[in-house]
């Protein structure tokens, strides 16, 4: 029998969140709460036919200091202009193709992140569901890893026994968190309405272009129900400021 699958991963979309502690003002509404140490009016990136403008304007001590020893470019412009914040995913669909029963099938992409931000970022992630076949009558369960090494969506740990089926990912390389101990190491997706997105990168200051890589792993059990399943895996990258 043949069994292809195609799983797709797609970036939804970025969260910004301050995660500095508030001095001055606190902006706050149902969906956000913005923390900041001055309100800068009409800071920016401004621009006309003959000039080009990034400004500060109400930030106290904003501008270029220097001594001996060091250089403080203080104001949002030099966040701007230095390290802008980008995340990069570098396959968009992964296509297992034909399975067989039993033999584990893996595919990778990598995740890379630059910030400036002094607080970091953090990158979550999330399934829209199990793998599910187009017809909605079948679906390959996410992984629990191996009997007596349970893994959780926010704790991964060995599936190496290939009488262990499902669907699960495998993290390597920067950033990630400590749970991934090695390659033989999984954990399954959250599920979307269901489940919380799991924190599978973070760092605590600025990152230039740190890239880690995912590795999806498949394993199908004889009794399989042939077809194409498929899902969506969203990763959320997160600033902090």
């Amino acid at each position: 029998m043949i069994y292809p699958i195609t799983t797709l991963v797609t970036l939804v979309f970025f969260t910004l969140i301050c995660s500095s502690p508030a001095i001055a003002d606190t902006l706050n509404s149902p969906a956000f709460q913005i923390q900041m140490s001055t309100v800068n009016l009409t800071g920016g990136n401004k621009s006309s036919a003959s000039y080009k403008l990034s400004d500060t304007v109400g930030q106290t001590f904003q501008g270029q200091f220097n001594s001996a020893g060091y250089v403080i470019q203080a104001g949002f412009q030099y966040i701007n202009t230095l390290i802008p914040f980008s995340f990069r995913i570098s396959n968009l669909s992964i296509n297992f193709g034909s399975l067989v029963p039993g033999t584990p099938s893996t595919l990778s992409n990598i995740l890379t992140i630059t910030t400036g931000s002094a607080f970091g970022y953090t990158v979550k992630a999330i399934e829209d569901h199990p793998l599910s076949r187009s017809d909605g009558l079948a679906n390959i369960p996410d992984t629990a890893c191996d009997l007596g090494t349970t893994c959780l969506q926010t704790s991964a740990n060995i599936w190496a026994d290939n009488a262990r089926y499902g669907f699960g990912y495998n993290m390597s390389g920067a950033d990630i968190t400590g749970d991934f101990v090695n390659s033989t190491y999984y954990r399954p997706f959250p599920a979307q309405n269901v489940d919380q997105p799991a924190i599978i990168m973070s760092k605590n200051g600025i990152a230039t272009s740190s890239a880690a890589t995912v590795t999806y792993k498949i394993n199908i059990a004889g009794g399989q129900a042939a077809g194409t399943y498929q899902n969506a895996i969203q990763y959320i990258a997160i600033p902090a400021f």
